[in-house]
């Protein structure tokens, strides 16, 4: 009878405990967001930095964390400049259909008074260019956020990499060697797997943009080189980033087509290059070896998204992976396991990183 009347009590005490703990990662998202990315690159450049050929070597240790952390520097630098490239080659594109995109745009707004719809922001104004520079304001200080993201998670690598040694030896001391084994174990799995969400994310983003850029080139939209590389770039953002990479190439149609058949085509087409590719090719490239719930990954992205804005939209996958190993070797959090993968079976077991 006691335990009955209990049970409400903690259960409710667990939720406040979810909700307080959910508020802690918003208010502190600006250490715990780059915390859990620098994590998230440790184990991607860990097999360069622990090498066995490095052990008892420091000149040798110091020149591979080097070369991870330009790892590092070289692969986000470039997804950032060809997504900044990308934007620049629309933005002078449609600064050559000027005139046609305000007609256009003023046409539609029209369309949509007629139907009793307000539409114009200001009265007398339906198309304002304050509006346009307000946009790329609010786009450079996104810019700024994630070059200080960026930066800011690199410290948290170099740190992260130096202090990983000593972690480990510490680990047993501190949890008990049971407790230190299993995490070092589920760590050395999750990095197996982390490598492998990259590399799948890699081809299936390559694949999206070639896709992307050859329909552009058969349809005749313009800028299709452009299409291409941010439909590439953007696929990194699982979920999210399929959907903005459709409807920019649409609106640009809308402007440079004078038919509504040609912009109707285009949504269609990249429509499905996005939805082939990402609910076909994706899955089975990462097979058994990431299976989780596809309603978990949704929830995961759209929550860490909500929470951390375009990098915790970035991190869901990573992070609900991570949730799921981890979980997965300690006996009380196996049912966490079972209930985030399908049909709850096991995860499967992978390589280590020693």
């Amino acid at each position: 009878m006691n335990d009955d009347r209990r049970s409400p009590h903690i259960t409710a005490l667990g939720l406040i405990a979810i909700i307080l703990f959910a508020a802690s990662l918003y208010w502190l998202r600006v250490l715990v967001a780059p915390m859990a990315f620098s994590l998230f690159l440790m184990a991607l450049v860990w097999p360069v930095y622990q090498h066995r050929m490095l052990k008892g070597k420091r000149a040798l240790r110091v020149l591979a964390l080097v070369i991870a952390v330009l790892l590092v520097l070289i692969a986000t630098s470039a997804i950032l400049l060809l997504m900044g490239y990308g934007v620049r080659v629309v933005v002078d594109g449609l600064s050559q259909y000027g005139p046609r995109a305000q007609e256009t745009y003023y046409s539609i707004g029209m369309w949509v008074e007629e139907r009793g719809i307000a539409f114009w922001p200001t009265a007398g104004d339906p198309f304002s260019l304050s509006q346009v520079f307000h946009l790329l304001h609010e786009t450079v200080m996104r810019i700024n956020a994630i070059i200080g993201f960026m930066a800011l998670s690199l410290i948290f690598l170099i740190l992260g990499l130096l202090e990983a040694n000593d972690m480990q030896r510490r680990l047993p001391h501190a949890l008990g060697e049971d407790v230190a084994g299993r995490l070092l174990s589920a760590c050395h799995a999750l990095g197996w797997k982390f490598r492998r969400y990259m590399l799948v994310r890699s081809v299936v983003s390559f694949l999206t943009g070639i896709l992307t850029w050859l329909f552009a080139l058969l349809t005749g939209l313009d800028l299709a080189i452009a299409w291409g590389i941010l439909a590439f770039a953007l696929n990194y953002i699982p979920f999210l980033g399929s959907i903005l990479a459709v409807f920019p190439p649409v609106i640009f149609a809308v402007v440079q087509f004078d038919s509504w058949q040609d912009p109707a085509l285009i949504l269609l087409g990249m429509t499905l290059i996005q939805f082939s590719i990402g609910n076909l090719l994706d899955p089975k490239l990462e097979g058994h070896a990431l299976a989780i719930s596809p309603i978990s990954v949704v929830f995961s992205i759209f929550f860490w998204g909500m929470l951390w804005g375009i990098p915790g939209a970035f991190m869901g996958v990573p992070l609900l992976i991570a949730i799921v190993t981890i979980c997965h070797h300690f006996h009380d959090t196996c049912w966490i396991t079972r209930m985030l993968t399908p049909g709850g079976r096991k995860p499967p077991h992978s390589s280590t990183w020693r």
